[in-house]
């Protein structure tokens, strides 16, 4: 029996006429209404221009951007490969996947499906993608809305510009495959339909742990984090077999995809990254990022920007409102949703890591044992674990407020959050505008390099690889790998996640190296002196040239021997 119908009398059931089931907040309008509105959000937020593809920020040559651009035309010019998004010409010989390249897998699959080969046009598909994160963040709000039974249309038009204006969502505009947070509001919509259903949501529930794996790997963590709560919760609830059933076929139909994917994984890939304890949630952060309440120092680290997680000031207080209403109206609820908040707050725990800050103060810092750097080596940017609490708290407060006020005045509180969260906002907003408004430095001037390359190179040699370098990758070896990538020439390394290669024995390798069609790229800030350039080549007849931030050289073809008379 639902507990928040028991006692009242059943209504006699009669079919909804068609238009009202139509027009109803539950219904499909309001599915396409919503889905618009967040859409609607998105270009005042950024911009018609930026969702466009035509400002400067979509032609950076040494920002993220420029590694999701190239490595997607990577993949979508090349044949089929197996596994399906192994990538052959970046890190060659040994090669990568399209994971490692930050191409969001899902997506890149889908259009590498419509079009690929090596003519397919050099292209940037992501402004698309970024409409279609907001257009199912508006699905999410409605979902979310449907499942908790909420007959309200101000409900649905709060749960949509909050959930679409949720500021570390906007905030992440740099990181696309992290915008990819629709995951969670649908996560929760999972768990709320499993609640009204009386049962787990099984299929919705497999296919969402699939999807957000072939998303992003953090995304994928915290929507599976929210299922093992609705698992647990239907477990100890007398469910064991449909959560048992849940659980293996979520956890094999994964495993299987791996061997159609990514199995097996490229060599030299796969290794963890340093950052757990410096990209962390400070405890400021579900507080700083408004108008209302500023702060002079809210992170201690230039890495807590990664675990920015302003919820709203204003959320947060209709959120307080609504735990008063809760215990006053609903007191089982933290109950039936145990396995959910300890869930939340093992989220939240992970978020602020073993080094706790307080804004520039730390608090404490715990050693912890040797095998949890294999789990914090993948997931070092652990504040971004607090966006599903975000998420849950903007859900539980227009859910708590509209279920347990009456109508009238449900709808005027929640208008009154709109409108105050707008306005705490208006800064977040700001500063998201200047983050897409940036000029795009040209650090790689393609005509020079390609003056010099010509049409006999084939494959670039580059040195130091990715990994080794002393300066800041992003200003030499990005742009060298999206020249590669648009020149359709395979690079020997590449701006690619968890992949590390030798640092040293360059001259072993390069003697190797003999065909004139292969040119070699040396970043200045690593090899300062060209005669040392040289005398790594082993070939004093190569010809170099200064290029921007790299030597470019390359040998001469062997002369051809003289026929006899």
């Amino acid at each position: 029996m639902n507990p928040l119908t028991s006692g009242a009398a059943a209504p006699s059931w009669r079919p909804a006429p068609v238009a009202r089931t139509l027009a109803a907040p539950a219904g499909p309008l309001a599915l396409v209404l919503a889905a618009l509105l967040a859409l609607a959000l998105a270009h005042l937020l950024y911009s018609t221009p930026f969702m466009r593809g035509l400002l400067p920020f979509w032609h950076q040559q040494d920002n993220d951007i420029a590694q999701y651009v190239a490595g997607f035309n990577a993949f979508v010019r090349e044949a089929w490969h197996w596994p399906l998004l192994r990538v052959n010409s970046i890190n060659a010989p040994d090669g990568t996947l399209a994971t490692f390249l930050d191409t969001v897998p899902l997506y890149s699959l889908l259009l590498k499906l419509w079009q690929h080969g090596p003519d397919t046009p050099f292209r940037n598909p992501y402004p698309v993608w970024i409409a279609l994160c907001f257009v199912l963040q508006g699905v999410g709000a409605w979902w979310i809305c449907r499942e908790a039974q909420l007959r309200s249309w101000m409900a649905l038009l709060a749960m949509t510009l909050l959930l679409a204006a949720f500021p570390p969502f906007a905030y992440r505009i740099n990181h696309l495959g992290l915008m990819g947070q629709w995951l969670l509001p649908l996560a929760l919509a999972c768990y709320l339909r499993s609640t009204r259903l009386g049962r787990l949501a099984s299929g919705a529930w497999v296919a969402l742990v699939l999807a957000a794996f072939y998303v992003h790997i953090y995304l994928f963590a915290m929507v599976a984090l929210v299922f093992a709560a609705d698992l647990w919760r239907h477990f100890t609830g007398g469910d064991q077999r449909r959560a048992l059933l849940t659980a293996v076929a979520s956890g094999v139909l994964l495993v299987a995809s791996l061997f159609v994917t990514m199995l097996p994984v490229p060599g030299q890939a796969g290794g963890g990254e340093w950052g757990f304890g410096y990209y962390s949630m400070n405890l400021l952060g579900p507080f700083a990022g408004g108008r209302l309440l500023q702060f002079q120092h809210a992170t201690a680290t230039d890495g807590q920007g990664e675990g920015y997680a302003y919820v709203g000031i204003f959320v947060l207080m209709a959120a307080a409102y609504g735990v008063s209403l809760r215990r006053r109206l609903d007191p089982a609820f933290w109950t039936r949703h145990r396995a959910l908040l300890a869930a939340l707050a093992a989220m939240t725990c992970f978020a602020l890591s073993n080094i706790v800050y307080l804004g520039p103060v730390e608090l404490f810092h715990l050693d912890l044992p040797g095998w949890v750097g294999k789990i914090t080596a993948v997931l070092r940017s652990s504040g971004r674990f607090f966006w599903p609490v975000g998420y849950a708290i903007t859900a539980f407060a227009v859910i708590s407020l509209t279920r347990h006020l009456p109508p009238r005045r449900a709808g005027a509180l929640l208008l009154a959050l709109l409108c105050l969260h707008a306005w705490d906002l208006w800064p977040h907003a700001k500063r998201v505008r200047a983050s897409v408004s940036v000029g795009a430095v040209e650090r790689l001037h393609a005509a020079q390099w390609d003056s010099f390359l010509g049409a006999d190179v084939k494959a670039l040699q580059v040195y130091p690889p990715f990994g080794c370098n002393k300066g800041v990758a992003l200003q030499t070896l990005l742009p060298t790998m999206g020249y590669a990538v648009a020149r359709q020439l395979p690079i020997s390394t590449g701006y690619v996640a968890r992949v590390r290669k030798p640092c040293d024995n360059y001259a072993q390798e390069i003697a190797g190296i003999r065909a004139p069609s292969t040119a070699f790229v040396f970043i200045k800030e690593e090899f300062v002196d060209l005669n040392a350039v040289r005398q790594l080549l082993g070939d004093a007849a190569a010809t170099c040239i200064e290029a921007d931030f790299a030597w470019l050289c390359k040998r001469q073809p062997a002369v051809a021997l003289e026929k006899k008379p």
